[in-house]
């Protein structure tokens, strides 16, 4: 069962929950258009990238190791040479584009955003002690938007350009223009 699935009818559900649930469901796919998932999703496809590049580079490495022993034909010097340049391309192409880095804070933000969402519709931390359901929906709105915040903070600090105050996906001048992902 994922975070985003209803409440089983055969378990007794937290009060106030399918009202929380219900809430948090719009919350996420009206208010912020499908942001999470987008997370997960382009986490899930960044990660796939990084390891196909990643052993990319260790199979063109041992390809490397393998034809240097077969030193005596004409055209092994120029395999060798052709996969060294293959290994620089593909590691400088992956540190540029930080496939690790992204994949990984794409993932926190959105595994984060999946526990604010138990927690608020079950009632448990710090949405216990709330008996207004309005403070307890502008609480989880607050901690998810903090959540978004701190990742937007994260991918600027990685383009290498800084974000206004409170503008999320909007740009200093001077400093770059547009987001590389939904605001």
């Amino acid at each position: 069962m994922s975070s985003t699935d209803p409440i089983p009818k055969d378990v007794a559900a937290p009060p106030h929950a399918v009202e929380r649930e219900a809430r948090a469901e719009r919350y996420f796919s009206v208010d912020l258009n499908g942001q999470n998932a987008w997370y997960s999703r382009r986490a899930s496809q960044l990660k796939t990238r990084s390891h196909t590049f990643g052993l990319a580079v260790i199979s063109a490495g041992s390809a490397t190791a393998f034809l240097s022993v077969l030193g005596n034909h004409p055209s092994v010097p120029v395999l060798i040479a052709f996969l060294g340049a293959g290994i620089a391309v593909l590691e400088g192409w992956r540190r540029i584009s930080r496939y690790d880095e992204v994949w990984t804070s794409y993932r926190m933000a959105s595994e984060r955003m999946k526990r604010e969402r138990r927690l608020y519709v079950n009632g448990a931390d710090k949405y216990r002690q709330s008996l207004d359901e309005e403070d307890a929906y502008l609480d989880f709105v607050e901690a998810i938007e903090g959540i978004l915040a701190e990742e937007q903070q994260v991918y600027w600090a990685n383009q290498g350009k800084r974000p206004l105050p409170g503008g999320a996906g909007k740009v200093a001048a001077g400093a770059g223009a547009g987001a590389g992902k939904p605001g």
